[in-house]
């Protein structure tokens, strides 16, 4: 009986550390140092709410950039699963795009399907489309690209947001 007792106690003193003081201090540091992040990066447009800096959104239309596959993939790289995937989207992508080298991210899915980026040379894929589209020069589309591409700090690779290409197509 005295070790269940001590056992109790030690449940509810770890609940009440690791349930509710320690998520309340991350949840505070989270809220202080990262505000943006820790609230979903959520992007308004006139007041109204288009989306998230953190999380992938389908596009529709022939006029806007697409990003990577929203589909979550957790399947082998080498699997024939995969390669039918892949050679799918690709045969895909070449048919909307008029184009043959398909950028792998533009075919594969990420690991959560919620990669909001694409490289600039996924982007610079769809240029010719999207100009075609929207009727305004493909220059006018790379330097949209030109103006919102990051740079990964490790690598020095650059990317693009997708739904803030998409935002400034819609500006433009």
């Amino acid at each position: 009986m005295k070790k269940l007792g001590a056992s109790l106690r030690f449940l509810l003193f770890s609940l009440l550390i690791f349930g509710g003081l320690y998520t309340l201090l991350v949840t505070g540091v989270g809220q202080l140092l990262f505000p943006n992040q820790a609230n979903g990066s959520i992007v308004e447009k006139d007041g109204e709410i288009v989306g998230s800096e953190l999380i992938a959104q389908p596009f529709e239309g022939a006029g806007y950039f697409t990003g990577r596959s929203t589909e979550v993939s957790q399947l082998s790289p080498v699997s024939e699963e995969q390669k039918e995937l892949v050679a799918a989207r690709t045969k895909e992508a070449q048919k909307a795009n008029s184009a043959v080298d398909v950028p792998n991210d533009l075919v594969t899915a990420s690991g959560s399907g919620m990669d909001p980026h694409i490289s600039i040379e996924a982007a610079e894929f769809q240029i010719s489309r999207i100009a075609s589209e929207r009727k305004v020069s493909e220059a006018a589309i790379h330097d949209i690209i030109e103006k919102n591409s990051q740079k990964d700090w490790f690598s020095d690779r650059k990317f693009v947001n997708v739904l803030t290409l998409n935002m400034a197509l819609d500006d433009q």
